[in-house]
């Protein structure tokens, strides 16, 4: 789905609100000259940055909505230069393993987020769940409300879902492209549980063209308040 084409009404009002909280939420740390990656490890000397392992280590996790996420690299030599880490986000699910990876979130050394990704099974754990399932509860159900690690990213991980929309469903069906086998079957056992294929889909994040894209949106909105057709 590209920015031009009309969203559904929930995805539409659900940006527009979340572009005022992630510019407020912008706002706020840049005014005390810290990112989101510096608030989150702000308890932790050294940044409390340990490649390899999960922050936090059981994971964040919101008591009513289910959703969480953890921040986690891989050693250095296996990324971009640029990149400090990813957070990867879930919804809760029924059963066990009880939550589905929605997207991964690749921040760069100047705590901005910089490419999404999806992943496979091996890389996550979760109870895998198909595109459409997923979107039919997003971004309504990843609200993350909790004081720790750190409430304000909690609410900057939330809004960014809301604004990114878009670019989760073409990465969420790309996912499922490549986890559909030659037959139909979904899915597949061969890719889910490939340790050499980490990443199924994949796309740059630019969010001063997000952020301009919702601009673009709510100014649409208001023209045809105040003209409307006919």
């Amino acid at each position: 789905m590209t920015p031009a084409q009309p969203l559904p009404e929930d995805w539409l009002e659900a940006g527009l609100a979340a572009s005022d909280e992630w510019r407020s939420i912008q706002a706020a740390l840049a005014a005390d000259h810290q990112t989101v990656l510096t608030e989150l490890f702000r308890d932790h000397p050294d940044d409390g940055f340990d490649y390899w392992a999960h922050f936090p280590d059981d994971d964040a996790r919101d008591p009513v909505s289910g959703a969480r996420f953890y921040y986690h690299a891989h050693d250095p030599a296996e990324w971009a230069a640029n990149e400090h880490g990813h957070f990867h986000l879930f919804m809760a699910v029924d059963g066990e393993p009880d939550f589905a990876h929605v997207v991964a979130v690749s921040m760069d050394r100047q705590g901005r987020p910089q490419r999404l990704f999806t992943t496979n099974g091996w890389v996550t754990g979760e109870a895998v769940q198909p595109a459409e399932s997923l979107l039919d509860r997003l971004p309504t159900e990843f609200e993350i409300n909790r004081a720790r690690p750190s409430w304000l990213v909690g609410r900057w991980l939330s809004a960014l879902v809301a604004l990114v929309m878009p670019q989760i469903q073409d990465l969420l069906a790309a996912r499922d492209r490549a986890l559909t086998d030659e037959s139909g079957r979904w899915p597949d056992p061969e890719v889910l549980d490939d340790r050499d294929r980490h990443v199924l889909s994949e796309c740059p994040l630019d969010m001063e063209a997000v952020l301009v894209d919702w601009s673009r949106r709510a100014d649409r909105m208001q023209s045809q308040l105040v003209s409307p057709p006919g």
